[in-house]
This record gives C-alpha cells, sequence and structure tokens, in this order.
C-alpha cells in the first residue's frame, strides 16, 4: 500500500512538472501574482537568511545534492541481487526522475517563473523605432565621452570590494525597482565567492544567481571597475529580471544610479555592446576620441576574457543557452546582445 501511494505521488510529481513546462500561463498573470507579488514575498525572506551565512549556501547544496544522489544510486546497487541488478537500476532511474522533476518545481516557485513574466519593452515606453543606426553611433560616442570625464575621477577613489558594494549600491538597487514600478522591491544579497570559482573563471562566466538560496555568487577575478556592474546584474536577476538582456539594462541603471566608480562600470561595460554592431570606420572614431586611461581598462577587459578555457567556455555557453531555451528564451545566449535594444528603444535610462 506505501509503495503504491509512493509510486502515484511521484507519478503526480512528474505529471505536474510536465505541466509546468509545456502549459501557456498569461504573462500577465505572472507578472502580477507572481514576480511582483509572490516571489518578492519569497525573496525577502531567503535572501537575508542565506546572506547572513559566511559561506555560499548553493555550494553546500550543490555538494550534499551530488554526494546523496551518489550514495543512494550506490547503496541501492550495492544491497540489490546480482539477477535483479537491471530492475534496480530502471527503479532507480524512475525514483531520480521523480526527484528532478520535484527540484523543478521547486526551482519554478522559488524563482524560474520570472522567465515568463511580462517584458520591460511592455512595461516601460519602448519604441522600436528608436532604435536606428545613428542612435547606435550616437549613444556610442556619448558612451566615449563619458568614460573620458568619468575615468580621472574614478580613479582618484578606491574600488570597492564585493563586501562593500551593498553598502553604498543598495539605497540606488531599491530606487531603480521603483522607478520601474515595483511597489514591493527586493533585498540586496551579499556578494559571495563560491567553490565553482575555478570553474567560473575558465569558462568566462562572471557571476550567477542561486535560484534555490537566492544568493548572488561572483567572479573574484573580476577587474575592480567591474564589480559595480557584476553585482548590480545578478541584484537585478534577484529582483526578478531572468532575461539577461532586462538583467544587464537593470543592472546598467543601478550603476548610473550611484557614484562616478559605479557609473564609469556602467559605460564600461556598454561600450563593446555597442561597438559590435558598428562598422569599421564608425569604431575607428570612437578609439580616435576615446583616452588612453579607457582604452586600456578595456583591453584589461579583452584580456581578461580571452584567458579562458576555450573549451570549456564553449561548452559552458551550450549548456547555458539550452537552459535558457528551455525556459522560453527563445534567443537562448544570444539574448545578452538585446540589452542595446532596450537602452535605445526606451530612453529611460536618460530619466
Amino acid at each position: 500500500m506505501i509503495k503504491f501511494a509512493v509510486s502515484r505521488l511521484g507519478i503526480l510529481t512528474i505529471a505536474l512538472a510536465v505541466c509546468c513546462l509545456v502549459l501557456p500561463i498569461p504573462s500577465a498573470y505572472i507578472e502580477r501574482l507572481y514576480s511582483q507579488q509572490t516571489y518578492l514575498i519569497f525573496q525577502n525572506l531567503i535572501t537575508p537568511l542565506s546572506s547572513s551565512v559566511p559561506f555560499a549556501v548553493f555550494d553546500f547544496l550543490l555538494v550534499a545534492a551530488v554526494m546523496a544522489l551518489f550514495c543512494w544510486w550506490l547503496v541501492s546497487l550495492m544491497v540489490s541481487e546480482r539477477s535483479r541488478r537491471w530492475l534496480t537500476v530502471m527503479t532507480m532511474i524512475t525514483k531520480t526522475t521523480v526527484m528532478v522533476s520535484f527540484i523543478y518545481i521547486v526551482f519554478l516557485m522559488e524563482w524560474g517563473f520570472n522567465y515568463r513574466r511580462e517584458s520591460l519593452t511592455v512595461k516601460l515606453d519602448y519604441e522600436q523605432g528608436r532604435v536606428t543606426s545613428q542612435s547606435l553611433v550616437d549613444l556610442a560616442f556619448k558612451t566615449t565621452r563619458h568614460l573620458n570625464e568619468l575615468y580621472p575621477r574614478a580613479y582618484q577613489n578606491r574600488w570597492l570590494g564585493f563586501d562593500e558594494i551593498p553598502i553604498h549600491l543598495g539605497p540606488a538597487f531599491q530606487s531603480v525597482q521603483r522607478q520601474l514600478g515595483s511597489k514591493r522591491t527586493a533585498i540586496a544579497g551579499a556578494p559571495k565567492i563560491s567553490l565553482l570559482t575555478p570553474y567560473f573563471r575558465l569558462a568566462g562566466i562572471d557571476g550567477m544567481l542561486s535560484p534555490f538560496s537566492l544568493e548572488i555568487l561572483v567572479n573574484e577575478f573580476v577587474l575592480p571597475f567591474e564589480r559595480p556592474f557584476v553585482v548590480s546584474h545578478e541584484w537585478a536577476h534577484l529582483a526578478g529580471y531572468a532575461v539577461e538582456s532586462e538583467a544587464s539594462f537593470v543592472g546598467w541603471l543601478i550603476c548610473l544610479s550611484g557614484d562616478e566608480n559605479s557609473r564609469y562600470s556602467a559605460w564600461i561595460f556598454m561600450l563593446p555592446q555597442l561597438m559590435r554592431y558598428l562598422s569599421a570606420e564608425e569604431k575607428s572614431g570612437v578609439w580616435n576620441l576615446m583616452n588612453d586611461g579607457p582604452i586600456k581598462d578595456l583591453q584589461a577587459v579583452s584580456d581578461r576574457v580571452n584567458s579562458t578555457d576555450p573549451v570549456i567556455q564553449k561548452n559552458a555557453r551550450r549548456i547555458y543557452d539550452r537552459y535558457l531555451k528551455a525556459n522560453r528564451v527563445e534567443d537562448g545566449i544570444a539574448s545578452y546582445g538585446a540589452v542595446v535594444d532596450l537602452v535605445l528603444g526606451t530612453q529611460f535610462w536618460q530619466q
């Protein structure tokens, strides 16, 4: 009787996970009931708890899950009779599928449904007609002028460590969320260094959000002037902006609302995003306008990115691309580049 009840519960779990995966839910409902309400209630409870722990809770959960799964399989195979081992394997596959289905449901409830919320292009004054070649060039030159102006002032100050950024940028995080229409706001999480740092470095990953502990993990090898934007980008994920282009846009706004160092970090991020769409002649014009200081910093970023392992980076990008597409981000990893459309199409940042 117990086995039948467990089996039935397992079937229901798999069925629920499949329904969550394939059934369409109106984005307006997700936005109003989940992203703006339920999720933020969870986040306001969970993030302060995970931030109070000195180590990355995600690391503990990951190690515990891998060890538990390995031991579970090993013990099950060891105690089974040799003649019935194939049946044990099939049973374990079924049970593992149930477990993965349950984890997927928890993932959606804690954070994953944010992938299905309304786009910022719907909530803000976005006009596709503003996204033109001329507006792109204008913004590239404006970005260059900002970098030239901010460089000497930013370097007069001390670049903050990761642990100091929440104190300095936390108010800007709250302010930007309200400007974007959120009545209930997310709480800034403490940036943490993870056991995955060597992998982050080789794969070219600057940071990530743990969807289960709702904490942000950062690559400690990013350059000091990159730190404010990296943290702000992950905070945007923490605020429920799951799509990468939107997280970059919100993170950029947060940095622009901060001090001179944060604004420099915002513009140093934005210029390479713009440059990829410029012609050779336009790129040459931008480089000729730029002072030596920002050029040196951009080269340092390029050197850091190029120090990754090509094989590991390629596989990491492929896995993340599939992950994004599985969560209904049609462009996959290419969605990173859509931040330029948001910047040009909304003009919101000029406020």
